[in-house]
């Protein structure tokens, strides 16, 4: 792994708490446990509806609802809400995005989703039947848990959708007023049937964006979504990828609650800085974060360290007690763990503590290089905003958010896979343009992240555009994330950045670089 340290100020220190304590910003998490966020502190994803799924019976939600001991008997409340979440039927319609050769989704797909909830034996009853019977145990019969309910995404390119029930006319879903009908219409036979229903424990908090990107397209049909949600006495939810576009909005677009993934359990080249930059996605977005394992931690030592590599980054970071959390288990882990004697209780057991905020770092994540600082560009001579210019990288009328200029604007938090950067095909250079020649000493690059991708590439200055002189070498190794690089301080007025490789693709990503006139 290429250890990146991420600069620049010192971090005031101060023993026994949180990196994120130390850090001095006024960003902050979206705070656990709020009327805003409906009470949740951490809630469980619990996927449900098609058939290979877990059946979720009260005995198989129990070591959810509860901290069970090894005989299945509650000993503590554990997660406080759970998000029932499908995306996609036993046929293959997937319900958040539209692939062209997928079956696409109907009414009645829909239909099945609304309905799937609600099922006798297993479902929302499962965890209601949990509850009150943990309640029973623990001496807490009037206990209750929030529900949030997942909102299928109405694709646009579905040009023919329908009819609804009691209709005879078939929607075209890319137009504006269509989308918000079937939305309206889902929304109400959910709440139809939960109505119907008696579940004394369970309250309904309110429902679930599916879609894990919000395109600029799609913030009318979020906005209207929330809209029509809140009229009705409920909140929306929503957990986005990594670099998912939408997540600075979230809160324009009138989502209530947002929790960031990290990514980190599925990618095999992802390193620990991922944890890092989530930390700081999340707090200037102002959301919360998701926790992420499944079952392979308990046979699997690399996805085992994974597994606490999230429990000791929620620690270090400030998450497990400052951050509204979420949890993909990957759909019946905890159950696994919990029902596994020696390595599963290991793992239940960490997960226990870690809602309840006393887990303890395990000493498998060394997090050095990797701390939370005050960052500070001030000094940065390849600013836009001073003057910068910058030549080459390529520019095109489909790509609006992929400009050069993403290279010069001092934001490095702010990207995603199609977003917040600058590229070109490699082989091939940009050139910065100073107002006016300089001493410059050190370049720092963020090389794009996504898929822990590694580059190559060279650095070089000249005062007058023709004769070069070299900098920065890196045209062997495997050079990932942050670079910081010095060399000997010289004159220049123009530094040209030529990118040789990407482990990834053909196209070479910066997402920012900065000139300094000193090695400090």
């Amino acid at each position: 792994m290429v250890v990146r340290t991420l600069l620049i100020a010192a971090l005031l220190t101060l023993a026994g708490e949180s990196c994120l304590a130390q850090a001095e910003t006024e960003r902050s998490y979206l705070r656990p446990g709020t009327a805003e966020v409906g009470g949740i502190s951490d809630l469980c994803l619990i996927y449900h509806g098609r058939q290979a799924r877990v059946p979720w019976t009260k005995e198989a939600l129990m070591p959810y609802v509860a901290h069970v001991d090894e005989q299945g008997t509650p000993q503590d409340w554990m997660f406080d809400s759970f998000l029932f979440i499908e995306f996609a039927t036993d046929g293959g319609a997937m319900l958040h995005y539209y692939a062209k050769d997928k079956v696409q989704a109907t009414a009645a797909d829909w239909v099945w989703l609304a309905d799937c909830w609600f099922r006798e034996e297993t479902g929302l009853i499962g965890l209601e039947q949990a509850v009150a019977a943990a309640g029973q145990a623990l001496g807490d019969a009037d206990h209750t848990v929030g529900v949030v309910i997942t909102v299928p995404k109405p694709l646009a390119e579905i040009a023919s959708f329908g009819p609804l029930a009691g209709e005879t006319d078939t929607l075209d879903l890319s137009r504006e007023e269509s989308g918000q009908k079937v939305l309206a219409w889902y929304i109400e036979r959910v709440l139809a049937q939960w109505g119907e229903h008696e579940y004394p424990h369970l309250r309904l908090l309110g429902f679930y964006w599916l879609a894990e990107g919000i395109g600029q397209g799609e913030h009318d049909l979020v906005k209207w979504t929330a809209e029509h949600v809140h009229e009705r006495g409920y909140r929306l939810y929503w957990i986005p990828y990594f670099g998912a576009g939408g997540l600075q909005e979230w809160r324009n677009l009138g989502i209530d609650a947002t929790m960031l993934q990290p990514n980190y359990f599925f990618h095999e080249n992802a390193t620990l800085y991922r944890f890092l930059a989530t930390t700081k996605r999340a707090l200037k977005a102002g959301s919360g974060i998701e926790i992420e394992f499944d079952g392979r931690a308990l046979t699997d030592d690399t996805f085992r360290d994974k597994f606490y590599a999230y429990l000791d980054a929620g620690v270090y970071y400030g998450w497990m007690n400052d951050a509204l959390l979420g949890y993909y288990e990957g759909g019946g882990a905890v159950k696994l763990f919990a029902e596994t004697p020696g390595t599963g209780r290991e793992l239940y057991d960490a997960v226990y503590r870690f809602v309840k905020g006393t887990y303890e770092m395990s000493g498998r994540t060394d997090f050095s290089g990797l701390e939370l600082v005050a960052r500070d560009n001030s000094d940065n001579l390849a600013l836009a905003s001073k003057g910068a210019k910058i030549h080459g990288c390529v520019r095109r009328d489909d790509y609006p958010e992929l400009v050069p200029e993403k290279i010069i604007d001092g934001d490095m938090d702010n990207y995603g896979g199609m977003y917040g950067f600058g590229f070109f095909a490699w082989p091939n250079s940009f050139t910065i343009e100073l107002p006016e020649a300089a001493t410059v000493a050190r370049t720092q690059t963020m090389l794009h992240d996504s898929v822990g991708q590694s580059f190559r590439y060279r650095i070089e200055t000249s005062l007058d555009n023709q004769n070069w002189e070299p900098a920065v070498d890196k045209s062997e190794g495997e050079w990932q994330g942050w670079q910081v690089d010095k060399f000997a301080p010289r004159q220049a007025k123009y530094i040209r950045f030529t990118g040789l490789y990407n482990s990834a693709n053909q196209n070479f990503q910066v997402i920012e670089f900065e000139v300094y006139p000193t090695h400090d």
